[in-house]
């Protein structure tokens, strides 16, 4: 059976700046100040404009938290507020890759959010290393719900079992304390295939070794023969 075992994730801070001036001249001084734009979204209050450096974000999420990680952000210019909040999303530099923007959501310890967590395949499939199968992943990610304090790094899921035409389904995946997959039940996260190149080679063999069929000439021949007369 497929298992799931992940600490909860760690709390993390990052230092902020409620900002005052939006717009894309105010984004590029930012980012040639080695800054870039957030917008924090959720709890009581309106969406908030802040700053804050890409380079500490990005330290904060590469350890090994991910980018479910808890986040303490820090606001210069709201009191000295600190807003928990998870990153939701990211834009970065089609060219260089590095972050333009970032959306930040804020949450409340107590109240479940869903949320996308990586799935982790860890073995090999006997259907793959024995017997020459093709592994697909379907599912590189699963949506689950739970309390901030307990959002799983990923979900680890054990494939060492499978063999040809096996395959694990999101009803098959296990999570340990309070924590729920919401995906359709049904659907497959990964199968073992047998691979269509192989069978396809075969049936070309066998129709090549098949001898061919003689040509009747016969009856062909007393024809002609007969229109000749």
């Amino acid at each position: 059976m497929p298992r799931e075992k992940e600490n909860a994730m760690q709390e993390l801070v990052l230092k902020g700046q409620v900002r005052t001036q939006i717009g894309k001249e105010a984004a590029k001084k930012l980012r040639r100040q080695r800054l870039i734009p957030a917008v924090v979204y959720g709890g009581a209050s309106e969406p908030t404009a802040v700053t804050v450096n890409p380079l500490d974000m990005m330290k904060l999420l590469a350890t090994g938290a991910g980018e479910n990680a808890l986040i303490t952000l820090a606001l210069d210019g709201d009191g000295e507020r600190s807003r928990t909040v998870i990153l939701k999303a990211l834009q970065r530099d089609p060219v260089r890759g590095g972050p333009l923007h970032a959306d930040f959501l804020e949450v409340s310890m107590t109240r479940k959010i869903k949320v996308q967590i990586p799935v982790k395949l860890v073995g090999e499939a006997i259907g793959v290393k024995l017997k020459g199968g093709l592994l697909e992943q379907h599912l590189r990610e699963v949506t689950v719900e739970c309390l901030p304090a307990a959002i799983p790094g990923h979900i680890q899921v054990d494939i060492s079992h499978l063999d040809l035409g096996h395959g694990i389904h999101v009803r098959e995946l296990t999570v340990e304390g309070d924590v729920r997959v919401v995906e359709d039940p049904a659907r497959p996260v990964v199968t073992v295939l047998v691979q269509r190149v192989a069978a396809e080679e075969g049936a070309a063999a066998a129709t090549e070794e098949k001898p061919a069929e003689p040509e009747v000439v016969g009856k062909k021949e007393a024809k002609e023969t007969k229109e000749g007369k």
